[in-house]
């Protein structure tokens, strides 16, 4: 199953203050619901442990991401693999940042594959359940930022 979504806020930062924390992984790991621990491999990539606790979706769950396209100040694009409760996620994560005198307004986008046992939910429940975990990973990040 596809999915998509996209939104934008403003916070009360520099861009320069904002895009630091966006391209942090052991920062932006923890905006992960079920976040338990964030390492780094070799090659760059983050691997974020997390547990699953969604509806008859539970259990341990890993994700792989990397950094594919960084643009200083500007831009953050993430990408990467989810692997749990025989599910697996294919996603891509992009942050445009804008500078508004010294506030930064964030335009994000997420979009993924789903597939394995979450995909077989059915694509309302999948879409509810999985923009409300898009929307709490964009809150969390928010709030992340603000208290930065």
């Amino acid at each position: 199953m596809n999915i998509k979504y996209e939104g934008s806020f403003v916070v009360d930062k520099e861009s320069s203050r904002v895009f630091k924390l966006l391209t942090n992984p052991r920062v932006f790991a923890r905006t992960f619901p079920g976040y338990r621990n964030v390492s780094i491999a070799d090659n760059g990539d983050f691997i974020v442990e997390l547990v699953v606790n969604i509806g008859s979706l539970r259990g341990d769950a890993t994700v792989r991401g990397r950094f594919i396209e960084i643009t200083e100040y500007r831009l953050v694009k993430v990408s990467g693999t989810g692997i749990g409760v025989n599910s697996t996620l294919h996603y891509t994560l992009t942050f445009t940042l804008s500078s508004i005198d010294s506030k930064t307004r964030i335009d994000w986008v997420f979009e993924g594959v789903i597939e394995g046992l979450a995909s077989l939910l059915g694509s309302k429940v999948l879409d509810n359940i999985t923009k409300i975990l898009i929307d709490d990973i964009i809150s969390r990040l928010k709030n992340m930022i603000l208290e930065s």
